[in-house]
C-alpha cells in the first residue's frame, strides 16, 4: 500500500537524546561494588583503606605501620575470643571467613555488573547489542565502510511540512545528517568491547585468588613475611638451635596456631596490604603479630 503521506513517518529512537545519561548510569552501577566493599569496610572491624592511607602518609615515622599492627591484633584476638559463642543464632567462629566471603561477592557483582549492563543496553537502545560488536569488528577488519553503520545512520531521510494558503499541506522529505551518531557508533562499540575485556579480567583474577587463599599456600606466605622480617620460623629454629625434641615440637606448633590464629580473613587483609604498599610493611605487621601471639595451650596450662 502506498503510504499516507499526509501523516508524517515516525521512527523511535531510544538512545539518541538519552545516550548521556545511559553513560552516567553505567558509571554509577560500576561505583556500585566498590561503594558497597567500602560500607562494609567501615563496618567490618577493619578499615583496610584507612590502614592503607596512614601507613602511605606516616612513612617516615612508621606510625602507620604500627597503628595497622595493633588494628589488626585487635581484630584477630576479638575474633579469637568469641569463637564458639553464638551471636543472634550464628556461631562467631563463622565470622572467620566475613572478609572472604564478602571480598568474593564484591568481585563477582563487578562481573554481574558488567553482564547485567550488557544485557540492559539491548533495551536501552531497541537493537540487539549483543550481536553489535562482531558486526562492528567484521566491517573494520574486512575493509568496508566503517562508518556507515545500520545501527548509528549518519544520514536519514527527514520529512517536514509546509503550509500554503487555505488548506494546501505539502510535505517533502529530504536528507538529514547526524553527525552525533558518528560519536555514538565509536562510543558504544568501545563500550561493548570493554565489557567483554571487563567481563574476562573478573573471570580470570579470581581463579588465582582462589589458589592463593589455600591453606599451603597461606602457611608459605607467612613464613616468607617472617623471613623478611628476621623472625625465624619454627622450621628455621631446627637447623639453628640443637634444642630438644619437645622445645622444637612446641616451636612447630606454634608457627601453625599462629597461622590458623590469621585465618583466612586475616591472611586477606594482610595480603591487600601488601599488595596495596610493599611485601616488607606485611612482614613488619606479620612479626608483630608473631611476637604477641600467644598459643591457646600456653594460656590453659598457666591458668592450672
Amino acid at each position: 500500500t502506498i503510504p499516507d503521506r499526509s501523516k508524517p513517518r515516525l521512527y523511535h529512537v531510544s538512545y539518541y537524546q538519552w545516550t548521556p545519561f545511559i553513560l552516567l548510569g553505567m558509571g554509577l552501577f560500576f561505583l556500585l561494588p566498590r561503594v558497597l566493599w567500602q560500607a562494609f569496610a567501615r563496618q567490618g572491624g577493619v578499615n583496610i583503606q584507612r590502614l592503607v592511607k596512614t601507613i602511605k602518609d606516616q612513612v617516615e615515622t612508621n606510625k602507620g605501620v604500627e597503628q595497622a599492627q595493633k588494628t589488626i591484633k585487635l581484630y584477630l584476638d576479638t575474633q579469637r575470643a568469641t569463637r564458639g559463642s553464638t551471636c543472634c543464632g550464628i556461631r562467631c567462629q563463622n565470622f572467620y571467613t566475613t572478609y572472604t566471603l564478602t571480598y568474593f561477592i564484591i568481585k563477582l557483582l563487578y562481573i554481574l555488573n558488567a553482564l547485567c549492563q550488557f544485557f540492559l543496553l539491548n533495551t536501552f537502545l531497541s537493537f540487539h547489542f549483543t550481536s553489535y560488536g562482531p558486526e562492528a569488528l567484521n566491517k573494520l577488519f574486512s575493509g568496508e565502510d566503517f562508518f556507515e553503520s545500520p545501527r548509528f545512520p549518519r544520514v536519514t531521510m527527514c520529512d517536514f511540512m509546509i503550509r500554503h494558503l487555505g488548506s494546501n499541506q505539502h510535505w517533502y522529505a529530504i536528507q538529514c545528517n547526524l553527525p552525533i551518531n558518528i560519536y555514538n557508533d565509536k562510543i558504544f562499540l568501545g563500550i561493548w568491547v570493554w565489557l567483554i575485556v571487563l567481563v574476562i579480567l573478573n573471570l580470570l583474577s579470581i581463579i588465582p585468588w582462589i589458589l592463593f587463599l589455600k591453606q599451603g599456600q597461606r602457611s608459605a606466605a607467612i613464613r616468607n613475611y617472617l623471613r623478611m622480617s628476621k623472625q625465624p620460623t619454627a622450621d628455621e629454629k631446627e637447623s639453628l638451635l640443637s634444642s630438644t625434641k619437645v622445645s622444637f615440637l612446641h616451636q612447630g606448633d606454634k608457627t601453625e596456631e599462629f597461622i590458623n590464629y590469621l585465618r583466612i580473613d586475616g591472611f586477606l587483609i594482610l595480603h591487600i596490604i601488601a599488595r596495596n604498599t610493599d611485601d616488607i610493611v606485611a612482614g613488619q605487621i606479620v612479626d608483630h603479630l608473631y611476637k604477641n601471639f600467644e598459643p591457646e595451650r600456653r594460656s590453659a596450662r598457666s591458668d592450672v
